[in-house]
């Protein structure tokens, strides 16, 4: 099995994923009950590792089934 390549996101890319704005993104960062992925600083940007965001949909997507 290959690994997938670990990737940085702009929050504004990860922003669009989500659908919503990029000020959504930082509440969910700031929900700890959420568990959203915490962000890299890079340059005063703001960037997520995309295998932590895979899993934080996998794992809401496995709570959805069981609710």
């Amino acid at each position: 099995m290959v690994e997938k390549t670990k990737r940085l996101l702009p929050d504004r890319q990860v922003a669009t994923r989500y659908g919503v704005s990029v000020r959504s993104i930082k509440r969910w960062s700031d929900n700890p009950d959420l568990g959203f992925p915490q962000s890299v600083k890079i340059n005063g940007r703001d960037y997520r590792r995309e295998d932590e965001l895979d899993a934080f949909d996998a794992a809401r997507m496995t709570q959805a089934g069981t609710n």
